[in-house]
């Protein structure tokens, strides 16, 4: 499964579950999260950051309603089809923050992933080439110095 939602907006990536989790991994991760965060909020003696911990309880107690109902989840899912192939792992951030990297990233995965299906696909770049046999990309000045007799070759 690839990883890009990088802003964690999805209810599977707030809820920290793939879009195939059963109702019953979703609520067991839901009540995890919901007892964590109770126990922190307990804890915390800066109301500031006991109301922001009540207020993650508020997102993820949202975020799981739609998902533990067969009917809205699958209303959901068919709202959202990128997120069946498409999702996230909060951890998996910090590593894709340039853009060019992710797209690096998924096409090298995609690449690897539809020639192992045999799909015969030319790579985008000399870097991911792993052969040069059937290399007919022209270049002129190596097709003039191998079409020259009279050009110096070193041994």
């Amino acid at each position: 499964m690839f990883m890009i939602d990088l802003d964690g907006s999805s209810p599977y990536t707030l809820l920290g579950v793939a879009p195939t989790a059963t109702i019953a991994e979703i609520r067991t991760a839901r009540d995890e999260l919901i007892n964590r965060l109770r126990t922190e909020a307990r804890g915390a003696s800066d109301p500031a950051r006991k109301e922001e911990l009540e207020e993650k309880q508020r997102r993820i107690n949202a975020a799981a309603d739609p998902l533990v109902r067969p009917a809205r989840r699958e209303e959901f899912d068919r709202e959202h089809p990128e997120l069946r192939t498409l999702t996230v792992r909060s951890a998996a951030a910090p590593f894709f923050t340039d853009p060019a990297h992710r797209t690096d990233v998924l096409y090298r995965v995609l690449f690897a992933h539809l020639t192992a299906r045999g799909a015969r696909l030319r790579p985008s770049s000399d870097l991911y080439r792993t052969g040069f046999t059937s290399d007919e990309t022209p270049n002129q000045l190596l097709d003039e110095l191998l079409d020259d007799p009279t050009a110096q070759r070193r041994p």
